[in-house]
């Protein structure tokens, strides 16, 4: 999931930044389990009001999702959802995992 995040009000987008990256790192100890996988800073193209905006996306896992949209939610942070695709190093991980399943065993059913 890419969330993108505008500047609002009095706060700038590197101190929103690293609360929310804080906030991450005290609800996951384990670095496996953060919900963030990355950050970076860009610039939208000049709009009809001839400004352009400058954001931060975050890159966000699959496990994280609830977790950071309500934390940017409840901290009245704007934010726009740019993708709900999983992240491209979780879908590898998902076909990792299928290609090593061996599959031709017979399928026994319970019922």
């Amino acid at each position: 999931m890419i969330i993108r995040l505008y500047e609002s009000g009095k706060l700038d987008l590197e101190t929103v930044g690293e609360m929310l990256w804080q906030a991450d790192k005290q609800a996951n100890f384990h670095p496996d389990a953060r919900w963030i996988n990355s950050s970076s800073f860009g610039t939208t193209e000049a709009s009809t009001r001839n400004k352009s905006r400058v954001y931060r996306e975050f890159s966000v896992r699959w496990i994280g999702r609830e977790s950071v949209v309500m934390w940017l939610t409840s901290n009245q942070i704007l934010f726009e959802v740019m993708s709900f695709d999983m992240l491209p190093e979780e879908q590898d991980a998902i076909n990792e995992t299928y290609s090593n399943t061996d599959f031709t065993e017979p399928l026994n059913h319970i019922n």
